[in-house]
């Protein structure tokens, strides 16, 4: 199966949340650390606005809206802050309409949060979905025993080390042990079943079925591009 990374997200986009809010989801988050998923969650207000000068005044133009939108962090003001969970700073948001296409393929079990993204002004409100992967640290659904990985020399690109077959904890102490001198690429990426959407560690990336699906519901703002990495599927024992 072929997989491409996904785009469409400008970075003119920015979520904007009361501090009450940014309170509310970081303590989700913290309780996080001590289950998997949210129990219930309630949707998440949040603002859009496409030219806020001292991010104070969320009053100024219409959103335009995209089916996907970068999770963004930091920022903002007394009043206002950028929404964002911490300590994590990766994230999209999608579109309800195509939050709908993805639940007719295969997903991770990372959780989706729902969203509404409102015009601080004209009081206009859209349904979008936050999809936040949440065990960054293990990536259950990966196969690292079985991916190959680039240890790649900051300092000269040419100096490149094949790394594979590693359990993660094994290659995570290698990463933290020369991340100030070395990068870890994918060189093949090994999936232990065929999810059609999910976060690799490195970018979103979705499969060509889905693929095929949102170009054939319309979503033309939707981008997609090639792989500098090879992704297969585990095979069974």
């Amino acid at each position: 199966m072929k997989y491409y990374k996904l785009g469409g997200y400008g970075r003119e986009w920015n979520l904007y949340c009361s501090q009450e809010e940014t309170a509310r989801l970081q303590l989700d988050v913290h309780l996080l650390r001590n289950r998997e998923r949210w129990e219930n969650p309630e949707p998440i207000q949040l603002y859009v606005d496409t030219n806020v000068p001292d991010h104070e005044q969320l009053d100024f133009n219409d959103p335009i809206l995209r089916n996907t939108m970068l999770w963004s962090s930091g920022g903002g003001s007394r009043k206002w802050h950028k929404a964002a969970f911490k300590p994590f700073t990766r994230g999209i948001c999608l579109s309800d309409e195509l939050f709908k296409v993805l639940n007719d393929f295969t997903l991770t079990e990372d959780q989706f949060l729902e969203l509404k993204v409102g015009n601080y002004q004209k009081k206009t409100e859209n349904k979008y979905w936050l999809f936040y992967p949440i065990k960054q640290w293990n990536y259950p659904h990966l196969s690292i025993e079985n991916s190959v990985f680039k240890k790649v020399n900051k300092n000269n690109i040419d100096d490149i080390t094949i790394i594979k077959a590693l359990p993660y904890d094994e290659l995570l102490e290698i990463k933290k042990a020369n991340h100030k001198n070395y990068e870890f690429n994918p060189s093949v990426l090994s999936l232990n079943k065929g999810y059609d959407f999910l976060y690799d560690g490195y970018t979103f990336i979705v499969s060509e079925r889905l693929r095929n699906a949102i170009e054939e519901a319309g979503m033309t703002d939707v981008t997609f591009y090639d792989l500098d990495y090879e992704v297969i599927i585990k095979k069974e024992n």
